[in-house]
C-alpha cells in the first residue's frame, strides 16, 4: 500500500500548517502541544501526551473489538 504524500509550506516564522486530513486522522487539535523529534528520514511530530483515543483511532471496530484488543496488546508487548 502506497502512502499518500502531502506537502506543506514553511512560513517566514518557521511555521508549518499540517494538512486537515492528517490532523483529523491523528486527532491533532488547535492549541494542542506536540513533540518534534529528529528522525532518520527527517522529523517526527507526535502527541505530547498519549491519549487512548489517539492510540485506538482507526484500529478498533466495534464488531471486532475483542480480536482487535488482543492484537493491540500483542503489538504493545515488548
Amino acid at each position: 500500500m502506497k502512502k499518500k504524500v502531502t506537502t506543506a509550506t514553511i512560513s517566514s516564522k518557521g511555521q508549518i500548517t499540517l494538512p486537515k486530513v492528517l490532523r483529523e486522522k491523528y486527532h491533532l487539535t488547535e492549541g494542542e502541544k506536540a513533540i518534534i523529534l529528529p528522525a532518520r528520514e527527517g522529523i517526527l511530530v507526535k502527541h505530547r501526551e498519549l491519549s487512548l483515543r489517539g492510540m485506538l483511532a482507526g484500529k478498533i471496530q466495534t464488531d471486532r473489538f475483542e480480536k482487535d484488543l488482543r492484537e493491540l496488546r500483542r503489538e504493545w508487548t515488548l
